[in-house]
């Protein structure tokens, strides 16, 4: 009877774990998908903060914006980057929808949830090239449509002040960032979306 009972127990034990082992599971497949979401929108959420940061969208910086997506190979430093843009540009017409139909709002809050996955399963060089790709790309949509015959600065006022928060948010993610753990970088595949 007593190794019936330990058997049994034993059985439990291993129920128990496989259960917990499949939860654990269930929920990075969730945060895998969430993130995949949100790296999706990563580019087009900071065209939206700049571009929109005076409370009107300009064309130019619409034109800009498809280009630096266009030319993400010559412009980006970072693979990882360079997924984000064709990402979007992919998925562009559907995250202008989503914008015009009020399903996105400009929101600073998204950039830092994004950055903060990334920051777990970059080392920090790959997170300082990615970061520099996305100033790049917040600096040349801020160039677009500003200035006055090269009398005055491009970027507006309110622009710069964007510009100044993501560098902001960039350089905590830069100092955040905890590299390549092997167990991490398996159970964090959206990277690789």
């Amino acid at each position: 009877m007593e190794k019936i009972t330990g058997d049994l127990s034993e059985l439990q034990q291993i129920l128990k774990m496989e259960l917990d082992a499949t939860k654990k599971n269930h929920l990075i497949k969730q945060q895998n998908k969430i993130m995949k979401q949100l790296l999706h929108r990563l580019a087009f959420q900071i065209f939206l903060l700049v571009a929109d940061a005076d409370g009107k969208i300009d064309p130019k910086e619409v034109a800009q914006f498809r280009k630096y997506l266009a030319e993400r190979e010559k412009r980006c430093t970072n693979k990882y980057t360079r997924r984000i843009f064709h990402s979007t540009i992919i998925n562009y017409s559907t995250l202008v929808g989503h914008y015009q139909t009020g399903r996105m709002k400009k929101d600073i809050t998204q950039v830092v949830r994004t950055l903060e996955y990334v920051e777990i399963c970059v080392p920090p060089q790959t997170m300082l090239e990615i970061c520099h790709d996305l100033k790049e790309l917040a600096v040349g949509i801020a160039e677009a449509s500003g200035g006055l015959m090269g009398l005055k600065s491009p970027i507006s006022q309110l622009e710069q002040t964007v510009i100044d928060q993501l560098t902001e948010i960039f350089q905590n993610s830069i100092a955040k960032s905890k590299g390549q753990d092997p167990k991490t970088r398996e159970f964090f595949d959206f990277l690789n979306f």
